[in-house]
């Protein structure tokens, strides 16, 4: 859907001066939309706002001017500085993501002094990448044109932030080039002005990508996730091979320098399980319970519910499942534990929706804990998986999921034991677990004497 585009805007109280500001971009061929500032504004933020453009001035009739240091235009000046910053909020949404904020002003220390302001008060307002300055006033009739030239100047002075932008673009380009190369496959049949047989050809064309990716019946139930993924693979050809003119080993400076793979790090340890989490788990959002990868919680104090599976006392099960030493960590994580019943049949059988009996597994999630200092390795059970063999962070807590291997069972997605859904398990971590229970069935057993 055509939507209107927020990447550039130009927000000043001066209706004269939106115009002229946005010719400047208009004809170079670069969209922007112009605001005209009142106290009245009452639309929604923008979001994925790229580029702001704020006279630092908004509710003054002229250039504020002053020779002040920053503690005295902030003692001095407080009303002007809280309104630039209730603009800014009125804008751009507090979630817009990166953005670079360029005000007009000739006093580059009104800045200073509102970076000051907002950090003095912790006020909530959307964070830019970068804060920069161009005097409005150099840029007059004659030489307006250079407008567009000076933001790029601007932001290419940056590598990461000429980074992140150039991510955007080539996503967008990526989008584009694979639009176009299913657009040019398709017979040009139609007479000059028609598209009948050219849309016709194109569900055809769409229809078979998305019943061969994700299965006939699947495809079926979500057309749209069964045609994206079925175009991934274009588009990532397209994304991979977009020409960039970014210096990648100034992005991945860690990368570059790095000796060995341990030497790499993440920012901190909650970043990584963030990152985990995007890359394995999404949302459930009204699946069934015999999606793969669905994991349904199971009610750990009903014994009769326990027994059904084999399993006698939850507590013995869990601490075999995950031996921790230390009583007290051991008793808090199994008290906050969650047991769970993991979908995994096998992804052909999945996406060809064969008539089967689901095959699901037993486990537990648990807080996060130090592994390397409170889990006893020697006594974990040769049957105990700790998937991916990392931390997720899902709904702002921490958790590592646990598997039994030993307890596989058949069974329908209406199964009366079954709990709410939690959420799901992507394809790829899916497989890897497939790969473990494979090893683990197949084992070569050893008697002992």
């Amino acid at each position: 859907m055509i939507e209107k585009q927020n990447k550039i805007i130009i927000v000043d109280n001066s209706e004269d001066e939106l115009e002229r500001l946005g010719k400047a971009f208009l004809e170079i061929g670069v969209g922007c939309r112009t605001f005209h500032y009142s106290t009245d504004y009452d639309e929604e933020p923008l979001r994925n706002v790229r580029i702001a453009f704020f006279d630092i001035n908004l509710t003054l009739g002229k250039e504020f001017l002053t020779t002040e240091d920053k503690d005295e235009i902030i003692a001095n000046h407080s009303s002007v500085l809280n309104d630039l910053a209730y603009a800014i909020a009125q804008f751009i949404s507090i979630d817009n993501g990166p953005f670079a904020l360029i005000f007009w002003t000739k006093n580059k220390e009104l800045i200073d002094a509102f970076i000051q302001y907002v950090n003095e008060r912790q006020i909530k307002i959307p964070n830019p990448i970068i804060i920069s300055h161009i005097d409005k006033t150099e840029i007059n009739e004659g030489n307006i044109e250079t407008l567009p030239q000076l933001v790029l100047d601007l932001l290419n002075s940056n590598k990461k932030i000429k980074f992140l932008f150039d991510l955007e673009n080539n996503a967008k380009k990526s989008g584009e080039n694979t639009l176009n190369r299913i657009y040019d496959i398709l017979p040009k049949k139609d007479t000059w002005g028609e598209s009948q047989q050219l849309f016709e050809d194109l569900d055809k064309v769409l229809s078979k990508i998305a019943a061969s990716t994700l299965g006939f019946q699947h495809a079926k139930e979500n057309p749209k996730k069964a045609v994206y993924e079925g175009l991934l693979p274009i588009l990532n050809h397209e994304f991979l091979n977009n020409e960039s003119n970014v210096n990648w080993n100034d992005i991945v400076t860690q990368l570059h320098h790095a000796q060995k793979y341990n030497e790499l790090v993440s920012p901190d340890i909650n970043i990584q399980h963030k990152v985990n989490a995007l890359y394995h788990i999404e949302n459930y959002n009204e699946q069934s319970r015999d999606t793969r990868g669905c994991v349904i919680e199971i009610d750990k104090n009903n014994n009769e519910l326990l027994a059904s599976f084999g399993i006698i006392n939850y507590d013995v099960w869990f601490n075999d499942l995950v031996p921790i030493d230390d009583k007290a960590t051991r008793k808090a994580t199994r008290e906050s534990s969650k047991m769970i019943a993991l979908e995994f049949s096998a992804a052909c059988d999945y996406s060809n929706k064969k008539g089967r009996i689901n095959k699901y597994i037993l486990g537990v999630i648990t807080d996060y804990f130090e592994i390397d200092t409170f889990l006893n390795k020697l006594r974990r059970s040769e049957s105990s998986y700790h998937m991916g063999g990392c931390c997720f962070q899902h709904n702002d807590t921490d958790n590592n999921i646990w598997l039994n291997l030993n307890y596989v069972f058949g069974t329908f997605e209406n199964d009366e034991r079954f709990g709410n859904p939690l959420f799901i398990l992507k394809k790829e971590i899916m497989d890897m677990l497939g790969n473990k229970y494979a090893s683990h069935i197949s084992r070569i057993g050893i008697t002992s004497f």
